[in-house]
């Protein structure tokens, strides 16, 4: 600085121009700031001056503004005061003893940075060159001697002001470091002038870039896009950038570590300048594949999960030939029903269980089980190469889905239907592979709800018929193709006919007659079966009030009921309307309903039956000892019959095991007061056996097949003993 005279400790005018204030000890130490000068926050600001009065000058003023302030009158003193003292600016003088304040300018940089601690430096020259030299040395502004004391203070405010902006900006910063690193989300930002693109770490993680040298730029990135996707990311981009849609959001598939993809969300917001036009794009970019391809009940792999592992197998097996792969198509019988008559809870609840018990049958590595939807489960297992080895799958399946299962206390029975395909065509496609799993499958569930089918060629032809069937079978009834048969239920004690079975027959004008085993499943499926249902009821009542008008005992009409129709609302109804129109009394109609219906909500089943007691209607169960009937209803139940199933009957003269298992039927049955329908009786010592234990009711061919209503007179009249 330019130094006074050796007389004056004071400093010239040309120096300082501040307003008279005393220097006094005493002097008051609020005074009012200068008029227009901001209000400013507190700072601790180091004064640096080898001259004291202007130290003090200028320590006054700013502690008027409202700054603490240090002192030192050189540059040692100064950096020995930055240690103890941390101050938050400096306002040093260029011109100083011991060490100039170039030189302690130049030391302070190497201990702070120029945004870490604002350096205002004092110089009472104007040159040039000494003006770069600050600012060279790291000085963040000069003050020009005379220093105005507003000028002053709107320097240091200045200099506050941008240091509260650099570490708002810095704090925002590591709020974005710490989110971009704590989201799971990738962030990216892309300079639509330049090309240049920034995608954070995470943004490359979840695509599955290992490469260090690779960078993306322009539409580089989208070449990572699952080539099926790539025309439709365009578009919505695109569509965002010309100003067609508020903001860019698009779904896409992306690579991953393991050679698969990952479902992607990518969201972004376009920068526009003064004329509209798009100059940069940011956004995010988030893994949705646990949403898109996983279950959300089960949290298994989806169907279009599923169907990338089956096509990934599919493209193996076209390369090498050798790696062949079984696929199955499960289906859970009877689902509905649990839905329908136990509540969507329950229903959700038997599915997670159902996923649960299938996973824990799979031993491979290399299994992939899938809900496909509904009731429906989907498994890949790769190195399979005969169809025994994944048949043998495919039974310790159905070996650990019989046990009961148990949701809130109450214990539900499941039967799977699967169908299994070997894959051994190079140039099968997943659509066929699915579907012939499904055909297999279905094939099987056409003999039995708890069925295990190998896919064959000929099963695509008898899909299509069924197809077909379904089809026609809509306007079946419209057409009146549709017949009942009845099959005799004889009386073992009189050996007279007691009743008739009603049993739905099709005749079809150009297939002639359709199998119920062929249509009974179809109308099951598409629910077609109600109505059907429905009218074979009507028929068989019309029919029983014929019988009842010739015969001079009471004739019974049995009618088979499905699951679907027996938990409809409106059942109730139906029966009464049948009644009602064909003029029988309620005794005369014996419904007969399947023990696992009875025994998937028995409470309710109870109060159902009881109602149908009191209208005086008889309710029997067929199929007895398929089933899993729990004893513990069976004795509340208000039921009249059981019916052995035939299955029992046909090996009663080979089987021990069936021998004891009828005579315990009868015998249950007997003890809670309960009579005996044998169906399925071919042989004379079927009978015997049977008549031995007393069994109230015969049915089979041995007294006759299934009849049409014309041919049940005679039936009506005849001493069966005589076959015997």
């Amino acid at each position: 600085m330019i130094r006074n005279s050796p007389q004056s400790n004071l400093p010239s005018s040309e120096q300082l121009v501040f307003p008279a204030v005393s220097l006094e000890r005493d002097a008051p130490k609020q005074m009012p700031t200068v008029s227009g000068s901001p209000a400013v926050s507190a700072g601790k600001i180091l004064v640096v001056d080898d001259e004291m009065v202007t130290r003090k000058l200028l320590a006054h003023h700013l502690e008027i503004a409202g700054y603490e302030i240090l002192t030192a009158e050189n540059g040692q003193e100064a950096l020995t005061s930055m240690n103890s003292n941390k101050p938050d600016l400096v306002l040093m003088d260029i011109s100083m003893p011991v060490m100039d304040g170039l030189s302690t300018l130049r030391m302070m940089r190497q201990m702070h940075g120029s945004t870490d601690l604002p350096i205002i430096m004092m110089t009472s020259s104007l040159e040039e060159a000494q003006v770069v030299g600050c600012f060279d040395a790291g000085a963040s502004d000069y003050l020009a001697k005379p220093i105005q004391q507003a000028s002053l203070i709107a320097r240091i405010e200045a200099q506050f002001k941008l240091m509260r902006a650099l570490e708002a900006l810095r704090e925002s910063e590591q709020r974005y470091a710490l989110a971009s690193q704590g989201t799971r989300d990738g962030i990216w930002d892309w300079n639509l002038d330049t090309g240049e693109i920034y995608l954070s770490p995470r943004w490359i993680a979840m695509v599955g870039i290992e490469d260090p040298n690779w960078v993306a730029h322009g539409t580089s990135w989208l070449e990572l896009v699952f080539h099926e996707d790539r025309d439709r990311v365009l578009s919505d981009l695109e569509a965002h950038l010309c100003g067609e849609s508020s903001h860019f959001e698009t779904e896409l598939r992306m690579p991953d570590h393991s050679g698969g993809f990952r479902w992607m969300l990518c969201r972004g917001l376009a920068v526009r300048d003064g004329d509209g036009v798009p100059t940069r794009i940011a956004g995010s970019l988030t893994d949705i594949t646990e949403g898109k391809v996983a279950d959300a009940l089960t949290r298994l792999p989806n169907r279009t999960l599923f169907h990338d592992r089956v096509e990934r197998c599919v493209e193996q097996y076209k390369r090498n030939g050798t790696r062949r792969f079984a696929v199955f198509y499960i289906d859970v019988n009877d689902f509905k029903l649990i839905n329908d008559s136990m509540g969507h809870d329950v229903g959700d609840e038997f599915l997670i269980q159902i996923s649960a018990r299938l996973d824990s049958c799979l031993r491979q590595s290399e299994a992939v089980l899938s809900r496909l939807g509904g009731d429906e489960f989907g498994i890949l297992i790769e190195g399979i190469n005969k169809i025994g080895e994944a048949m043998k799958v495919a039974e310790r399946i159905q070996e650990r889905i019989k046990a009961p299962f148990s949701i809130n206390g109450r214990e539900i029975l499941a039967r799977v239907s699967i169908g299994v395909v070997v894959v051994s065509q190079k140039n099968a496609s997943v659509d066929e592979i699915m579907r012939q799993a499904d055909t297999a499958m279905y094939h099987g569930k056409q003999f039995s709800e708890n069925c295990i089918s190998a896919f064959e060629d000929r099963m695509q032809q008898e899909s299509a018929a069924r197809l077909e069937i379904a089809s026609e079978l809509k306007d079946a009834i419209r057409r009146d193709e549709l017949s009942l048969a009845y099959q005799p239920i004889i009386d073992s004690s009189t050996m007279q006919t007691a009743g008739f079975e009603a049993l739905i027959r099709w005749h079809h004008p150009v297939h002639g007659n359709i199998s119920p085993n062929d249509f009974i499943p179809i109308a099951e499926s598409n629910g077609m079966i109600v109505e059907i249902g429905n009218w074979v009821l009507q028929q068989a009542c019309k029919q029983a009030t014929i019988w009842n008008q010739k015969s001079d005992r009471e004739i019974q009409i049995s009618v088979n009921v499905s699951m679907r129709q027996f938990s409809g609302s409106d059942f109730l109804e139906h029966v009464q309307t049948a009644l009602a129109g064909s003029g029988i009394a309620a005794s005369q109609l014996k419904l007969e309903v399947t023990e696992s219906l009875l025994m998937q909500k028995p409470d309710e089943m109870i109060e159902l039956l009881e109602r149908l007691e009191s209208m005086g209607v008889t309710t029997s169960i067929d199929d007895f000892g398929t089933g899993y009937s729990s004893l513990s209803y069976l004795h509340q139940m208000p039921l009249k019959v059981l019916k052995i199933d035939r299955s029992f009957v046909a090996n009663l003269s080979e089987s021990k095991k069936h021998q004891a298992i009828v005579r315990s039927i009868i015998g249950l049955a007997q003890n809670l007061g309960l009579k005996v329908i044998a169906e399925g009786i071919e042989t004379s010592a079927q009978a015997a056996y049977l008549q031995g234990l007393q069994c109230d009711y015969f049915q089979g061919f041995l007294y006759s097949k299934p009849v049409e209503a014309k041919d049940t007179d005679e039936i009506l009249e005849k001493d069966w003993s005589r076959i015997q």
